[in-house]
């Protein structure tokens, strides 16, 4: 009976709203120059080759060139810090602003 009422046509677009309204959009002030400002991210469980399962990503966000890096199956934070600094800033310079939408288990 649930599982009808959930996919009704009439049932779910009636339904009341169970959490508080969204807030407004805040967005992003434009970046001033190249790598002042990345984003970064990570793509995981990729299939194995030459000992890494997954990417580091880093994106700047004012010229859209990017750094990909192979990671480790389970790195450490260290894993991840030696790599940035190898890599990204090492190159490029220290960033005034990382952008991440990485949570961590216990969030």
């Amino acid at each position: 009976m649930n599982n009808y009422v959930r996919s009704g046509d009439k049932c779910q677009p009636n339904k009341s709203q169970r959490h508080s309204k969204y807030g407004l959009l805040q967005p992003l002030e434009v970046p001033y120059a190249a790598w002042t400002s990345i984003g970064e991210d990570f793509i995981t469980q990729l299939p194995e080759s030459q000992g890494q399962t997954q990417i580091m990503v880093v994106v700047d966000c004012f010229t859209k060139m990017a750094h990909f890096n192979g990671l480790a199956t389970n790195p450490t934070g260290q894993d991840v810090a030696d790599t940035f600094h190898r890599e990204v800033w090492k190159l490029d310079g220290l960033p005034s602003q990382i952008l991440s939408d990485i949570v961590t288990k216990g969030d």
